[in-house]
């Protein structure tokens, strides 16, 4: 044994003893104590050698016989060890769930991608599988005030905007892996990449609106306009990301001022409702005025088409009449008395009387009271 070899050429062990002194290397015959005699590991490692070599095909067996035994049995240990190595899941076949995609790495180095469903590959270490879920939504929160963390919360949601007002904003992004083998290689951490390129788009758009229009009517825009920025920076990256919303979940002025803030916001809401009630006062009034003018401007057109159309009938009758007088004054003399007096007696009350009537009759003739009687009945 190399211990019986020391260069001092003594006889001693690797302790300063002989082997046969009855010490082990504690100085008192073995760990055990006593007198016994020291291990002998080269003959230890001899009796395992001889006794699976057989197994090996080495000196278990008597003969040749033995020899052939050996050689058939490490066949069927490595037939087994290969079928084992092939068949144990993740090995030789995979099966990739219908939320996930199969991304094959041959020694560490992508080579396909494949849907869900039943897979062969080749065994490990040759190639190996990921599987990372491609259609399930995921959610990072930037700036969002929670009851266990509100001065972290609040730290991160407060920017500046364009008109130098502080707001405090807080907004969810939500994702989905778009290309799986992008997002695995090409950006080493790709939720902090995405958080970090969601709070810069966002701080950016901010710094262009004012507060009034970020807190109000432009919320809607502003969650379009960072979703539109963020995917176009990840797909700078390649980071395989698709950006599918970007929600507010709250904007307001900071704490220290809301209270102000929001007095201002109601009287700017005041102003807007009463400029709503005017301009609805002045949408039913102005028409209304508008075709009461027009009416009134008709009926004095027709007026005055009347007026003149009777004014033009009346030259004209007496232009016809004039000529009648020249041709017949006396005549036409008594027909316009007669026509005068029949209008003026129309509606008076007539009583005749016969001043040369005798016989004792009273000369009185009622017409009216016979008219009226004739109507009557």
């Amino acid at each position: 044994m190399a211990w019986n070899n020391q260069q001092n050429g003594d006889g001693k062990g690797p302790w300063g003893q002989k082997p046969g002194d009855g010490k082990g290397p504690w100085g008192s015959g073995g760990p055990g104590g006593g007198g016994e005699d020291p291990i002998d590991v080269d003959e230890m490692m001899r009796n395992l050698q001889n006794r699976f070599g057989g197994i090996f095909g080495k000196g278990g067996g008597k003969g040749k016989g033995g020899g052939r035994l050996g050689g058939f049995g490490i066949g069927v240990f490595l037939i087994l060890a290969a079928l084992f190595w092939v068949a144990m899941p993740g090995s030789g076949w995979y099966v990739a769930e219908a939320d996930e995609e199969g991304v094959i790495l041959r020694f560490g180095a992508y080579t396909r991608t494949e849907p869900p469903g039943f897979h062969l590959k080749l065994p490990v270490p040759f190639e190996r599988v990921l599987k990372p879920k491609v259609t399930v939504a995921h959610q990072i929160d930037i700036g969002v005030v929670s009851a266990n963390s509100r001065r972290a919360a609040s730290a991160d949601s407060l920017m500046l905007t364009g008109d130098e007002n502080i707001v405090e904003l807080g907004f969810s992004v939500f994702w989905q892996i778009k290309e799986a083998p992008d997002y695995l290689f090409n950006v080493e951490d790709p939720e902090t990449t995405l958080k970090a390129v969601a709070e810069s788009s966002m701080r950016e758009i901010v710094g262009k609106n004012k507060l009034q229009d970020i807190i109000t009517e432009r919320r809607g825009q502003i969650e379009e306009e960072a979703r539109e920025n963020i995917q176009k920076i990840m797909d700078e990256y390649g980071a395989g990301m698709q950006v599918t919303q970007v929600q507010i979940a709250r904007s307001q002025a900071p704490g220290q001022v809301n209270d102000a803030f929001r007095d201002v916001v109601n009287a700017a809401q005041d102003k807007e409702g009463t400029i709503n009630k005017a301009i609805a006062y002045r949408n039913d009034k102005v028409p209304k005025a508008r075709g009461d003018a027009q009416r009134l401007v008709q009926e004095a057109e027709a007026y005055r088409e009347a007026r003149v159309a009777e004014a033009k009938g009346e030259a004209e009758r007496f232009s016809l009449v004039y000529k009648e007088y020249r041709l017949a004054p006396e005549v036409t003399r008594q027909r316009m008395y007669l026509e005068t007096m029949e209008k003026v007696l129309e509606k008076s009350d007539k009583i005749l009387l016969d001043p040369d009537g005798s016989g004792g009759v009273v000369p009185y003739l009622p017409l009216n009271e016979l008219t009226r009687k004739g109507k009557g009945q």
